[in-house]
């Protein structure tokens, strides 16, 4: 077990966006009120996005424990579909080809799939060095993007919820330096009540 590696991925919780079904990137929103719970993930340090609902989120479910921020953790930049439902968008046409085909079409004024991917796996290689656990709480679009990456699935089939935790390991750490497929995974309730 000394050279293996385990990510824990949780989702920050819900949002007022998030409940009204908006696209919500960099816009820095709190969360909706989380009731504590003890999770069975302990780590010593949570790494996650510097947006609100990621920090507000960790400082529910792991209250005393450092919160170490990094910016390339955050959600896609949506541009100018930020904070709008799909009603409100669905009778574009870029829009419609962007639903269609997420990872070559960038929402106006906002971030492509290619840049978002680099920034998130730059944060990744900066945060895990050796082997060991790690905890983030993040966006459900960072999360899908590394299982995609983790699992090897296609983008379209994977999806992040909130309240749950997303666990890969990787028996040897080299493995997971080197983009190999994960050896184990996990997917745990998080028995928290959301405030809806």
């Amino acid at each position: 077990m000394g050279d293996a590696i385990t990510i824990h991925l949780i989702r920050h919780g819900k949002t007022k966006a998030n409940v009204e079904r908006k696209y919500i990137g960099h816009t820095d929103e709190p969360i909706l009120p989380l009731t504590p719970v003890q999770l069975t993930v302990r780590p010593s340090i949570v790494y996650g996005s510097d947006l609100q609902r990621c920090r507000q989120t960790a400082a529910c479910y792991f209250p005393y424990v450092p919160y170490k921020a990094n910016a390339d953790l955050r959600e896609l930049h949506f541009g100018q579909f930020e904070m709008k439902t799909y009603e409100e968008l669905k009778d574009y046409p870029l829009y419609q080809k962007w639903l269609a085909d997420p990872l070559q079409v960038t929402p106006p004024d906002g971030e492509s799939f290619i840049d978002f991917t680099a920034r998130v796996e730059r944060a990744m290689k900066q945060i895990i060095i050796m082997p060991g656990d790690y905890t983030f709480v993040v966006h459900g679009g960072v999360i899908r993007l590394l299982l995609v990456k983790f699992l090897q699935h296609p983008f379209n089939s994977v999806y992040a919820e909130h309240s749950t935790i997303y666990s890969c390991t990787w028996s040897h750490f080299s493995a997971w330096k080197e983009g190999e497929r994960c050896t184990s995974t996990s997917e745990v309730p998080i028995m928290a009540s959301e405030s809806m």
